[in-house]
């Protein structure tokens, strides 16, 4: 369901030490360090001599040694010395392993997945506005894919009922009731956008107090920004796993503009747990044996485009796509 050629976060520019570190991204395991320069590189994490994964090994002289012979390799992948070998003896020709472009920028390290021998990648995707935050920052494994967290952070009626006691729209619902409202979707060249409540259908396109806007933009990241007395700003990564598993990786701006630019914290937010547990059920009742069939109703429209543009693009199709998915729509829920 993802496309290749994109950049993914390999994990927080504050987890990368001086150790090697393992991660997984789509179907690649891969090991991310810090070499020359403390810049990161990746490797695909398997040693070329016996298979051992390098993310065992150490980090030596900006070189990832492996952990069970010493072989030591460049961050470019190339097999840079043999503790074993004699004097004169040679490495063996096209002894390495493969390198993928890699990068740090906006609190990340981010990789290139595309395939090997392609044109230079893209800049990595900036994060807008990182500079004007101060933001916590953590990372949370989930038991359900991908696609289902991205759905769930453009899904506009469900915070109501699956966050009580930690989301604005609990406490409008809980002091004046459900009410009905209308909501704009609209496409964008990377992903699409779902902003409201609008005043009326013909509300024009910039956003104003009181409203927000949720958007996805491929592969993985879906964004929150509320404005006026409910300022806030969530930046989310559902980096691919497995097809039933991910790495959420999380950013929200801290209310005061104090202290370290990002704060990594291990624990997980309690808004961000109640979604976990609900969407690692439906994920669960998927992979069960008669799997239910999903019904939709107009509030579903946001989540299935976000389903149809992932599947175009992990086939290249986005771009002629597009053009078949309306310029606006105007959908009407109750929430």
């Amino acid at each position: 369901m993802f496309p290749r050629n994109h950049w993914y976060i390999a994990c927080a520019s504050s987890q990368l030490g001086s150790a090697p570190r393992a991660v997984r991204i789509l179907d690649q395991d891969l090991v991310v360090f810090r070499g020359g320069g403390r810049l990161p590189r990746a490797l695909v994490d398997r040693c070329c001599h016996r298979g051992v994964k390098l993310s065992l090994g150490r980090v030596t002289g900006g070189k990832l040694a492996c952990g069970y012979h010493g072989w030591q390799f460049s961050g470019g992948g190339a097999c840079v010395q043999i503790p074993s070998l004699a004097a004169g003896r040679r490495i063996p020709e096209r002894c390495g392993v493969p390198a993928f472009p890699c990068v740090e920028q906006d609190g990340y390290v981010w990789v290139w997945l595309g395939g090997a021998g392609e044109a230079a990648p893209p800049p990595a995707p900036a994060i807008d506005g990182f500079a004007a935050h101060r933001w916590d920052q953590g990372s949370v494994a989930l038991a359900c894919s991908a696609e289902k967290g991205l759905e769930n952070n453009v899904d506009w009626c469900h915070p109501v009922f699956a966050h009580p006691w930690t989301h604005g729209q609990f406490y409008l619902s809980l002091f004046r009731g459900l009410r009905e409202q209308l909501l704009e979707v609209r496409p964008t060249p990377d992903g699409m956008t779902l902003r409201g409540p609008l005043r009326d259908a013909e509300e024009g396109p910039a956003l104003r107090p009181s409203q927000v806007l949720l958007s996805f933009k491929l592969p993985d990241r879906v964004e929150v920004r509320a404005v006026g007395a409910l300022a806030r700003r969530i930046v989310l990564h559902f980096v691919p796993t497995g097809p039933d598993r991910c790495r959420m990786e999380w950013l929200i701006a801290r209310a005061l503009p104090f202290g370290a630019r990002v704060r990594f914290r291990s624990e997980e937010p309690e808004v961000l747990r109640q979604d976990r547990i609900l969407m690692e059920s439906a994920e669960a009742a998927c992979a069960g044996e008669g799997a239910p069939r999903e019904h939709h109703v107009e509030a579903d429209a946001p989540g299935l485009l976000l389903r149809r543009i992932l599947g175009w693009a992990a086939r290249g199709e986005w771009e002629q796509k597009r053009a078949t998915v309306p310029e606006r729509r105007v959908i009407r829920v109750r929430s």
